[in-house]
């Protein structure tokens, strides 16, 4: 008896045969196709972004530039002049013997006499 509720039971149930090597390529594809979306969404997100960098970057660039020339422009002898007569400063170039000349390599023993004097 217990045999034939058995062989009714599975009669019963519908089995629907599913390959599994399909299965399996099917949830690959899916994984693949999800991956390359991923993928360029990413490189498209990078490629917005160096753009970006790169227009600050130039802008940059620029502003130093314009620095650049306005601080050579204002270091100009003549500009030197003008500015310090504007600010009322007496100033002027140091003799020859005011000035210090740092070399590299080895200090000479009477450089270092009159430094610590």
């Amino acid at each position: 008896m217990i045999n034939r509720q058995r062989v009714r039971s599975h009669k019963a149930q519908v089995r629907i045969p599913f390959p599994v090597v399909l299965a399996n390529i099917l949830v690959f594809v899916a994984v693949f196709g999800l991956s390359y979306v991923w993928l360029c969404a990413r490189c498209d997100t990078l490629g917005q972004e160096i753009k970006r960098l790169e227009t600050v970057q130039r802008e940059t660039r620029r502003r130093m530039i314009n620095e650049q020339d306005r601080w050579s422009s204002q270091l100009a002898p003549a500009n030197l002049d003008r500015a310090l007569k504007r600010h009322n400063l007496a100033m002027h170039l140091p003799n020859e013997q005011q000035i210090v000349r740092v070399r590299n390599g080895a200090v000479s023993p009477s450089a270092t006499l009159a430094y610590n004097k």
